[in-house]
Order: C-alpha cells, then structure tokens, then sequence
C-alpha cells in the first residue's frame, strides 16, 4: 500500500479517539483519502484499518458505508472497498455544483458576519500567504479560509453538502497543487473576496467566490488533462 506507514500514522492516532468506532475510523479514513494518502483507485485494506485501530472489522466496513455514502469510496461484490476515482466529466461537474452551493452559503452568510469574524477572516488569508509554498498545508488552510466563509449562514444542510464535495475535489486538488498554487500566488480572488465581505456586500461576494471555483476548476482541469496525456504518451513509448 502507497504511503502504509503515514497511513498507519493516521489510524493509530484516531484509535485513541473516544467516538464510537465505525464514526473514528470513517475518519481516519476520510483524512487519508483528502490528503491523496490514500489515492484514487486504492484498495482499502480492511485488516490492515481494524489492526490498527485495535477493532474488528465489522466498524471498518460501517466506516466504509458512511465514505460510500459521501462518495469517497466504492464496494465491489467480493472485491472489497476502492477510493473513488472521478472522470474529467465528473470532476466538471462536481466543482459546477460546488460553485452554486458555495455561492449561495456566502451569500446567505454575509449580512451574518461580525467585525471579529471578518478580523478572523484576514487572519487566515494572511497565514495562507506566508505558507503558501507547503502544498498540504496551503490546500487546508484554503479550506479553512472557504469554509469561515460560508458557516455563518447558519444553514446546516447546506453546510455539510459543502463539506462532502469539496472533501471529494480535494484529493485531486493535490494530484494538481502545483499549478493550483502557482494559480493562488498570482490570483488577488481571495483578497477580493473578502474586500466584498468587509463591504458587506452579499452579492458580489457570492458572485465571486461562484467564478473562483469555476477558475479553479479550468486550471485543475488542464493539469489533470496534461497530467494523462503524459502518463499515455510514456505507455505508448514503453510498449
């Protein structure tokens, strides 16, 4: 397995957890997949999660259910449990979708927004930008950053809608960090984003952050699409 001992790392620290364990070992799991541990298209070894989480299998295969259900794992008949792998088609689709709910949790949460959150706000857009060149690190406190944006609209469905699907865009974010990041260091989205949440201005916000996941997603899009075009070419050169 790619990455076995930082992904026995993750499931020994969740085992010390007091939730309940098809809940803890979802979670272990669910970091291992946004973190690109464990990558799209892995095999997910039952014995190897309930060994070292000290559980039987029984929660692992709940635990797999519940990221099933979020669409970060596949079962197969006899075959056991795989990282999703999304095509070029549903990646596209997927960041349309965030884009529309994402746009409207801004919008919904403006008017809500206190002068500390706004402060908290320019905190964690100042953090990102002197760590801008750690690709994990950059990558989580983008989300940090998006989901402080959007939690004081108060609207929890919305919310956890949110939370799956960029949880489900982020491993890819990763497989294409570079030029996400060379995108984030030339792009002044971010600080204009904020500029219309400073103003208040609920529309405009919304407007934004709509057309910075559609941005986001046409550079994920061509390096990905780069990214396989290479791997083809190699294939056919070694044949």
């Amino acid at each position: 397995m790619a990455d076995q001992p930082e992904f026995e790392t993750i499931l020994k620290s969740a085992s010390q957890s007091i939730l309940r364990a098809d809940t803890l070992t979802a979670s272990a799991l669910r970091e291992a997949i946004i973190k690109g541990i464990l990558a799209p298209g892995q095999e997910i070894d039952e014995e190897l999660v309930a060994r070292n989480l000290n559980i039987s299998r029984m929660p692992v295969r709940q635990a797999i259910g519940i990221l099933e259900a979020e669409g970060l794992v596949k079962r197969r008949h006899r075959k056991g449990a795989i990282v999703t792998e999304l095509t070029i088609a549903e990646i596209e689709e997927l960041y349309n979708i965030r884009s529309c709910l994402e746009g409207l949790a801004v919008k919904k949460a403006v008017p809500n927004y206190t002068e500390e959150h706004i402060e908290s706000l320019r905190d964690c857009l100042e953090t990102m930008n002197v760590r801008s060149d750690a690709a994990v690190s950059y990558l989580e406190l983008n989300n940090k950053f998006h989901m402080m944006l959007y939690e004081p609209c108060e609207w929890d469905y919305l919310l956890n809608l949110i939370i799956q699907h960029r949880n489900n865009a982020a491993r890819y974010m990763l497989l294409a960090h570079e030029a996400l990041m060379r995108r984030a260091r030339r792009s002044v989205k971010h600080q204009s984003i904020l500029k219309a949440c400073e103003r208040r201005d609920a529309e405009k916000a919304s407007e934004m952050v709509h057309q910075h996941i559609i941005d986001a997603m046409e550079t994920l899009l061509t390096s990905l699409t780069s990214q396989q075009t290479k791997q083809t070419t190699v294939a056919e050169e070694e044949k």
